[in-house]
């Protein structure tokens, strides 16, 4: 991971060769560090490198156009190596994820500025992405009256009617607008230079004071951006999707204290629970127009259960540990191979299929084996079932030729890799990795 970290501007994945790839945020990759980060604390070490590669890529991302300064959250990934103008599409999945990442970040080093960003985007979750019932909403379209970023870009002279003239002065200075413009020659994605505290310190100011001064005129830019032709919403209601985003507003409650937030991982929990599952409990896949439809995949399963984790986490309430064994129990049974171990990525009555096939790879979603392992090792240690343990190693040594090959396919496993060893159960030996009758399957929405 160290040999593929952009040391510059933060991010994985950069190479001379091919400057122009796009730069996306790799929230498994950012799990794994915080891991590594706890890790070697806990052993006594200093973690400086895992910690200099998160911090790197969290401040980097939150200083460029990928985060939407106004409104808060991320969109879905840079077209640049310096994050500055993204693809401006915005994903439940990236949102859920890098919450946690986030949550975490700010429980490691305190820097207020995480909590900052934490909460700038839970609230534009609530705000944009939350169904009346509860659910969360799956995306937000990068166009707007067919010209993609349209929604987000400013003119220089628009936002100088908009604001005061000392507002504007101050705005232009933090985010950009006294450069030349940084979108299609003529418009501005506002994103920062330097950090609010290092904009502060060169004024001879507290960052919370110089927050204070911004915050009224960002509200200002926002309530007139939001006056404009809207993107258009994706409003299925995925239950994978769902899974991720209760877990970060899980983990943001539990880390700010902030009860609001727990909340609204436990209405969407009860919201999947109950609109996304048959009369024998299982899971369904998408809901929209007042319909629950698809069998669920193996990520639904992995995912709405590390959710429910989460909220265990953050309440200690009995009911959602009872809510997340009773589905681990059922995901073992539909998608456990029983010959090499692992888990499937459809059911064993799913529709006809010529063979059933696994992707232990995390991408910009997490596999449902990485999950599912980490699932089992908290159920397993929580709930004292052995089993589950043993399940966990087997699903290692299921992928344990691709995770020597090449870890950093797999950081999410990795860390179960690593939970292993400290439980004294790291596999010894593996079988022979199972064979592929075909390319992984993609999700369908």
């Amino acid at each position: 991971m160290a040999r593929q970290y952009d040391a510059q501007f933060g991010g994985f994945g950069y190479s001379p060769a091919s400057p122009d790839r796009p730069k996306f945020p790799e929230p498994a990759n950012l799990a794994f560090l915080v891991y590594r980060i706890r890790a070697e604390q806990a052993a006594g070490n200093d973690p400086q490198e895992a910690l200099k590669m998160l911090r790197g890529t969290l401040d980097r991302m939150a200083m460029g156009g990928i985060r939407d300064h106004l409104g808060g959250g991320f969109h879905r990934y840079s077209v640049d190596r310096f994050w500055r103008i993204p693809h401006f599409e915005k994903m439940l999945y990236d949102n859920g994820q890098l919450a946690s990442v986030y949550a975490e970040a700010y429980q490691l080093t305190k820097d207020e500025n995480y909590q900052q960003i934490l909460r700038e985007m839970l609230d534009f979750v609530i705000r944009e992405m939350t169904d009346e019932q509860g659910g969360f909403y799956s995306a937000l379209d990068a166009e707007s009256e067919h010209v993609e970023g349209k929604f987000y870009r400013w003119e220089k002279k628009e936002v100088e009617k908009l604001l005061s003239d000392d507002e504007f002065q101050l705005f232009a200075a933090v985010y950009g607008l006294d450069r030349s413009p940084n979108f299609e020659g003529e418009y501005y994605a506002p994103q920062l230079n330097r950090s609010l505290q290092e904009i502060a310190t060169s004024q001879k100011m507290k960052r919370g004071d110089l927050e204070a001064k911004l915050l009224p005129i960002r509200q200002k830019l926002l309530a007139h951006r939001s006056k404009r032709p809207r993107p258009l919403t994706d409003t299925k209601i995925l239950t994978g999707w769902n899974g991720l985003m209760i877990r970060g507003f899980a983990d943001a409650g539990r880390i700010l204290n902030e009860p609001r937030y727990v909340q609204a991982a436990e209405r969407a929990a009860d919201f999947v629970l109950q609109k996304l599952a048959t009369e024998e409990g299982r899971l369904l896949r998408t809901y929209g127009n007042k319909e629950a439809k698809l069998n669920a995949y193996v990520v639904d399963y992995a995912f709405l259960i590390d959710g429910l984790i989460g909220i265990h986490e953050a309440t200690k309430s009995q009911r959602w540990l009872t809510e997340a064994n009773r589905l681990m129990q059922l995901e073992l049974k539909l998608f456990w191979d029983k010959q090499n171990g692992g888990f499937f990525f459809t059911s064993e009555d799913h529709e006809s299929l010529l063979a059933r096939s696994k992707n232990p790879l995390d991408g910009a979603r997490p596999s449902g084996n990485s999950v599912s392992a980490q699932n089992l090792l908290y159920l397993g240690k929580t709930l004292q079932k052995e089993e589950y343990l043993k399940y966990a190693e087997k699903t290692v040594q299921s992928v344990s030729g691709m995770l020597a090959a090449a870890p950093s396919a797999a950081t999410r496993l990795a860390i179960v890799v690593g939970q292993l060893r400290e439980l004294g159960k790291l596999p010894v030996s593996s079988p022979p990795p199972p064979k592929e009758g075909q390319p992984p399957e993609k999700e369908k929405p």
